[in-house]
């Protein structure tokens, strides 16, 4: 089932977000290799931590995002990100993905002389569910 960009919807906190051009996501596991003496193979390794980083592009910009870059360190609170993926020609999201307790990390703005200014927020977020 191939899911349709145009279909689908971003909620942050809750409110959809108009102008989405891309979203994207890495999650990566913290991994330390065990290494016995005079060997260069890997014996086994330690798994920890699991972090979540992302970006989303919206044409022009995100009010609530932008005053989120700037609030103060004891003012500063968590957000949450909900994408609806949805196939073109269905009524309903086949697949969601929720991110937990976001923090915007840096914000670009761009833009060109041939189309329309976007921002990109980079975010990381607590933890990740796929439903």
């Amino acid at each position: 089932m191939l899911i349709a960009a145009n279909a689908s919807q971003i909620t942050i906190d809750g409110k959809v977000v108009p102008g989405i051009q891309s979203i994207d996501f890495k999650i990566t596991r913290n991994r330390q290799n065990i290494h016995a003496i005079s060997t260069e193979e890997r014996l086994g390794a330690y798994y920890g931590a699991l972090y979540v980083q992302g970006s989303i592009k919206i044409k022009s910009g995100y009010e609530a995002l932008d005053k989120k870059m700037y609030e103060t360190i004891p003012a500063l609170k968590f957000f949450q990100i909900v994408v609806q993926l949805t196939p073109q020609s269905v009524d309903k999201p086949v697949k969601k993905i929720t991110f937990d307790e976001c923090i915007l990390e840096d914000k670009t703005f761009a833009m060109d002389a041939t189309g329309v200014a976007t921002t990109t927020y980079n975010f990381t977020a607590t933890r990740i569910r796929e439903e």
